[in-house]
């Protein structure tokens, strides 16, 4: 391919993936809200406090990263470098909002008299910092890490209906659920941790769309859209576990989806 082409194809994903973003944005990020991961809290909370020319900058920095996943373009260090310096999000951290459930627990145990706001205040952690996300959590009652068992099965039953996916576990915190959606081939590996400061769960999702042979491997919904999450999921609750399930699923098919929707390229 000759590096003219290579430009062109990757422009055209970079424009795909700005228009990607910029539907979820039109809509009120209604999927982005939903996910219970505090890196997407963090990014929609920081993105808010953008005016628009510093949030189509933004955009622009993580539609270019995102293309390289499609693309043959080498991603230089300068672009992943601008990526990681956009995504610091160092205004937003801490507190009730960015702290995973499972480490609000542990500190939970560990505060003295005042319980958790208190424990943070003393800290300095104020303002929006201390408040839960909606729609995630309703108050700080709602706020019980799921029990990792329960949240297997009702992954496990949710893959099982939504995509005739069947189990696998080939370590004893990884899941490979394989299925299908249309034309598309899925495998969808997931990993379940129960300790304080990793992810609840961590999901990727290897695609292949039978009909033009075209595979694309470790595709997540958040990182289509820019990397605004890595797909570890840590604010999962008894209280919204359903829910957050039932959304793995639409972006399990928003993914399955991509190769029949990516422009044509080359």
């Amino acid at each position: 391919m000759r590096t003219d082409q290579v430009t062109d194809s990757h422009e055209l994903l970079v424009e795909w993936i700005r228009n990607e973003f910029a539907a979820e944005q039109g809509a009120g990020f209604p999927r982005l809200k939903r996910i219970p991961d505090t890196r997407v809290i963090r990014f929609l909370d920081h993105f808010a406090t953008l005016n628009a020319g510093e949030q189509s900058d933004l955009i622009a920095i993580l539609a270019d990263w995102s293309a390289h996943k499609f693309s043959r373009k080498a991603m230089l260090p300068a672009t992943n470098e601008r990526f990681k310096q956009a995504t610091a999000f160092q205004n937003v951290t801490g507190g009730i909002r960015y702290t995973g459930v499972k480490l609000l627990a542990g500190l939970q145990k560990s505060a003295k008299l005042g319980g958790l706001p208190a424990w943070f205040q003393a800290r300095g952690i104020t303002g929006l910092a201390m408040q839960v996300p909606t729609p995630l959590a309703r108050d700080m009652s709602d706020l019980v890490p799921v029990r990792l068992d329960t949240l297997g099965r009702q992954v496990k039953a949710a893959f099982a209906r939504r995509f005739a996916a069947s189990e696998r576990m080939f370590e004893p915190s990884f899941r490979q659920y394989r299925g299908r959606h249309g034309r598309v081939s899925l495998t969808i590996t997931v990993r379940y941790r129960g300790d304080l400061l990793n992810a609840q769960l961590h999901y990727s999702v290897d695609v292949k769309d039978e009909e033009t042979d075209t595979a694309i491997p470790g595709l997540i919904f958040e990182g289509v859209l820019g990397g605004v999450g890595l797909g570890l999921w840590n604010y999962l609750t008894r209280e919204n576990t359903a829910r957050s399930v039932s959304l793995l699923c639409d972006l399990v098919e928003y993914v399955a989806e991509v190769p029949q929707r990516l422009p044509k390229c080359g």
